[in-house]
Formats: C-alpha cells, structure tokens, sequence
C-alpha cells in the first residue's frame, strides 16, 4: 500500500501597495542615495504584483513613461528579475493611461478601484486629443462593455 504525500507549494503572499507604500517608494526611488534605491527594491521584490500593479505602473510610469523603471530593478538578482517579468515592468513603464487599462483588462486585472484612479487620467488624454477642435462640445460616458467599473456612468464633458 502507498502513501500520497502532497506537499503544499507555498504561494508567494506579498505587501499589498497602497498610496502611502507608493509615496514613500517614489521618494525612495527619486533619492541620490543607492541606499533608499536598494531599499526601495527590496521591498517592491516582496509585493503582491497583480493587487499592486496600479502602484508599480505609476511608479514606472510618473508622469510621461520611464520614470523609475530601471531604478526598480537596477539590481542583479534572481527576485529583481522575477519582479520585473512578473510585473512586465519594462512594458508597462511606456504605456499610457488608457493602454494600461486595455493591458488590465487583456490581463483580467483591471478593478473598480484601478479604474477609478485611471479614470482622471485617461479623461486627460481624451482632452489633450482632442483639444483643437473648437467646432464641437464633446462629452463621453463609458463603454457598455466596461460599466461595471464606472458605477456612476455619468456624462462627461470634455
């Protein structure tokens, strides 16, 4: 008679990021000393990827691409690399708002939460695209596909 022994696989239980990890980690990363950027490293290593990619996205990404992606991962170590592959770091730092939202929703990541955050900012780039048309007034509502990440629907105006 044999015996099965299953053997749990542990699961890698990371730091969920929040606003206040993300600004401690921006400065971190903004710093001179090697130190904080180390630091900050080691602490995005250990964070859950998928319920804190907003944060990395933004934190890669700043205000118009590239903005701390190699500092991230300056490091040469096994659990830098499985952070920047898992996190598709290096794709995400040059996606723009609205095509990190279609990456969420390719990846079945995107949240209410994450949509409500990217929201002012994908309103933004609608703007900024279409700021020389003077002849019409635009107002734009959310897709029927994606309602349930706008539970409010309401009607922009551009």
């Amino acid at each position: 008679m044999s015996e099965t022994i299953l053997e749990a696989v542990p699961t890698k239980v990371g730091t969920v990021l929040t606003e206040h990890e993300y600004n401690t980690l921006e400065s971190m990363l903004s710093s001179k000393d090697k130190e904080n950027h180390t630091m900050a490293q080691h602490i995005l290593n250990q964070c859950d990827i998928k319920a804190s990619i907003y944060w990395i996205w933004k934190l890669a990404y700043g205000r118009s691409g590239w903005h701390h992606a190699s500092t991230m991962v300056y490091l040469r170590t096994k659990a830098s690399r499985e952070f920047r592959d898992s996190s598709s770091l290096f794709e995400i730092a040059r996606k723009r708002p609205t095509d990190f939202a279609f990456w969420l929703i390719t990846k079945k990541w995107m949240t209410t939460e994450i949509y409500q955050y990217l929201k002012p900012r994908i309103l933004d780039e609608l703007v900024a695209r279409n700021k020389n048309d003077n002849f019409y007034d635009m107002h734009v509502t959310i897709k029927e596909t994606y309602q349930e990440l706008d539970p409010e629907q309401t009607l922009v105006k551009l």
